[in-house]
């Protein structure tokens, strides 16, 4: 089939698309975050032990790798716009459950089919989010938009830490806490899933965001193949893996997670060990959040200067260093501090990761992004399962030290994302 370039959207149909795309992260986030200031509150309540905590956290992940990876061929088949509101839709109902859970197993067959369906969520979103960067360089701006949208992500994870902290405080049970934020998340999205550019995703964008006239064809025996899922394509997810550079970024992004992943959710149980008062324990997760929240929103304007190879350098080195004396001096505030610097570092790595995965050679960048995403997942495994089982044995300080070796990891890894900086 020849290639057909697609006709850009109007600025105004653009513009109503970044709203909209914001709601799906603003929403996808509360889902995630809204429980976790609470975690301390669930091991207690099921009695579980540090490393039944991590093994529980570690389904939901596992969850997501079983379901990421039919994301691609979702997206090719029915488009980013229409998996990504089902996938939340499916979602919604699946949430109180967190807080109804029972025992140990049932909280982990819960976190495995949120993780399932985030997983499918998250690739759908990040490639619709790709479009719309697209069709803005299409329309002539040259900015990047990206951080942004993953801003509102983190915009999302810091009301859902609020709402933790302030229902925890009231005594509301987590079941009903997360039963009002699936109606606020579902009311949400459908009221501006219309605004989502219509129809299926291009099979290919430009080879420089920089320079339109290097556009060219996608080829049609690899994963640009256009159309919906079928044999080739189910062929090509073979050929997709084999090659370097999703490997070298899956390896990224596994680590970037890890970072993303390991402050957030251990910080309540952390404080808890070293003697800080039930009512600061979720302060932490708030702590980190804000940050990130704050490096993503200004995150564009970052890599837009430095470049996201020299950003992540920096900021892998600082969140190493504000962690490591955080950990050493047990202290409230130093961690608060830490966990700040980490996430403001780690605010731009997840969105530069599905930027370089978009513009592979030779692959569809909806299938790149989700395979990038897909191969993230990995991360939410082995996050849970190596800080449960090192707190177990030394401590969960111990355990969320492995976000230093993360960082120092990302230093040279960084030579795996885009060198562009937009002046």
């Amino acid at each position: 089939m020849p290639y057909i370039r697609r006709v850009s959207p109007t600025t105004r149909a653009i513009t109503r698309a970044r709203v909209a795309v914001s709601a799906l992260f603003f929403a996808n986030a509360l889902t995630l975050s809204a429980w976790l200031p609470r975690l301390a509150e669930l091991q207690a309540d099921l009695t579980m032990t540090d490393f039944e905590v991590g093994a529980a956290l570690a389904a939901g992940a596992v969850g997501g790798v079983l379901a990421g990876i039919s994301a691609g061929p979702l997206i090719n088949r029915y488009g980013s716009n229409t998996v990504a509101v089902v996938a939340l839709v499916a979602l919604l109902p699946v949430l109180p459950l967190i807080g109804l859970a029972p025992g140990d197993w049932i909280f982990g067959i819960v976190l495995l089919t949120v993780g399932a369906l985030d997983a499918v969520m998250d690739a759908a979103m990040n490639s619709h989010a790709m479009r719309v960067q697209h069709d803005m360089h299409q329309a002539g701006s040259r900015r990047s938009i990206l951080n942004t949208f993953h801003g509102f992500w983190s915009l999302g994870t810091v009301a859902g830490g609020l709402i933790g902290v302030g229902t925890a405080a009231i005594g509301l049970p987590i079941a009903w806490s997360m039963a009002g934020v699936s109606v606020l998340c579902g009311a949400l999205v459908l009221a501006t899933r219309h605004w989502l550019l219509p129809g299926h995703d291009p099979d290919s964008f430009l080879a420089s965001d920089e320079d339109p006239s290097r556009q060219t064809a996608p080829d049609p025996g690899s994963l640009t193949a256009p159309g919906p899922a079928s044999a080739v394509e189910r062929a090509a997810a073979t050929r997709v893996m084999r090659q370097p550079a999703i490997w070298g970024l899956g390896a990224f992004i596994i680590l970037a997670v890890m970072i993303e992943d390991i402050p957030a959710r251990w910080s309540s149980i952390y404080l808890t060990d070293i003697g800080v008062a039930a009512a600061y324990v979720g302060w932490g997760f708030v702590a980190f959040t804000a940050a990130m929240t704050a490096g993503r929103f200004l995150g564009d304007r970052i890599v837009d200067f430095l470049g996201e190879r020299r950003w992540t350098r920096i900021a892998m080195a600082a969140s190493s260093i504000a962690l490591t004396a955080a950990l050493v001096a047990q202290s409230l505030w130093l961690f608060l501090i830490g966990c700040a610097v980490t996430g403001f570092g780690v605010a731009t790595l997840f969105p530069a990761a599905m930027r370089a995965a978009a513009h592979l050679p030779g692959i569809r960048p909806a299938t790149g992004v989700a395979t990038v995403s897909w191969l993230s997942r990995a991360g939410f495994v082995v996050a849970p399962l190596a800080v449960g089982a090192i707190a177990e044995g030394a401590g969960v300080g111990w355990g969320i030290g492995v976000t230093v070796v993360a960082a120092l990891a990302l230093i040279p890894l960084a030579s795996m994302l885009r060198s562009v900086k937009s002046r």
